[in-house]
């Protein structure tokens, strides 16, 4: 585990590795840089990098080494989905670095002019045809190193998480309160029972982008590009329709019940009506619901535990609101 105290990509020696790496990228493939690199994002777990060329804007983006495989998938999906996936110039394996050419403006960006939550009608069914091809390539997927997290081992990971106080913050103003430990320990057979109802449909696990919001969806030339899949794993396909939701309620303050989730979530389950009855799909997704905040907290973890103890206090409230939405979703059941 790394605790530093300083970022890496603070770091001069860092910065002229892959300053290094970037200019012989470029060399290779004939474009010349114009001007220094600029950093556009920086966050504790990755690094966003901007590099004007005589061609066009180039991205350069590196992770923290538990996401290191980011690079790599994002290659090979690159190669399987090119319509929905950025252009790769290059990866490093080793460094988990990416290169890549310019993904067009952000849904998060568009929707600040347009104001259309149609986007998602349109989206979704894209996203869930790369989802049902990946099935096919779960071995290949894994050997990169993406983490399975799939229905029969997410019980375990559950009691792994109770059993990491420190990450639930037990008695901190932010954190899980005594009471609230207790109902999730209580609460350990009925979570593994609705992972056994969810796995018992014909609904296959697949590639579960972790982290599909408007910010990591760009439009380009008319064609939507996925972006981001750091937070990437293994598992029930329809996990990942929990941040799609939460996205839109945080933009539209769209309550549970709106007549658009009922719109998107039929858009989405349409693409999986040769697994599931449409009935029976409409029962896994709402059981998908209730413990997808579970899984949601499990690609924290790696980011959380790479940090220091000083940095982490900044994201105390990560883990325990997501448990705590967790226990309220077991209300309703």
């Amino acid at each position: 585990m790394n605790n530093p105290s300083k970022l890496l990509w603070e770091e001069p020696i860092w910065s002229a590795k892959a300053s290094s790496w970037i200019d012989n990228q470029l060399s290779q493939q004939n474009i010349n840089r114009i001007g220094a690199i600029a950093q556009v994002r920086i966050r504790h777990w990755s690094t966003i990098l901007r590099i004007s060329t005589n061609l066009a804007d180039i991205y350069f983006k590196a992770v923290i080494p538990e996401l290191a495989y980011e690079a790599a998938l994002t290659e090979i999906l690159s190669h399987w989905y090119p319509h929905c996936m950025p252009q790769i110039l290059a990866i490093s394996r080793e460094n988990g670095w990416l290169l890549m050419g310019d993904g067009g403006i952000s849904l998060n960006e568009s929707l600040k002019t347009e104001n259309d939550i149609q986007h998602w009608q349109h989206i979704l069914p894209i996203y869930a045809q790369l989802q049902k091809h990946a099935i096919a390539h779960l071995d290949q997927l894994l050997a990169l190193g993406i983490c399975g997290r799939r229905l029969e081992m997410l019980p375990h990971l559950y009691a792994e998480l109770l059993a990491n106080t420190e990450l639930l913050a037990i008695n901190h103003p932010e954190g899980i309160t005594v009471s609230e430990y207790q109902s999730l320990q209580n609460s350990a057979g009925l979570f593994t029972s609705l992972c056994e109802q969810l796995a018992a449909f014909a609904i296959p696990e697949t590639i579960h982008h972790g982290d599909l919001h408007d910010g990591n969806i760009f439009i380009k030339n008319g064609s939507y590009i996925f972006l981001d899949w750091g937070d990437s794993s293994i598992s029930h396909p329809f996990f990942s329709i929990r941040d799609i939701y939460a996205n839109l309620n945080r933009r539209f303050g769209l309550g549970k019940k709106s007549v658009w989730f009922q719109r998107l979530k039929d858009d989405y389950l349409s693409a999986w009506t040769e697994y599931e009855t449409r009935e029976k799909l409409e029962f896994a997704f709402e059981l998908s619901q209730k413990i997808s905040p579970i899984p949601d907290i499990c690609r924290w973890i790696p980011v959380l535990s790479n940090m220091d103890a000083v940095t982490r206090d900044n994201y105390i409230d990560a883990i325990p609101k997501r448990l705590r939405e967790f226990l309220k979703n077991l209300q309703q059941i």
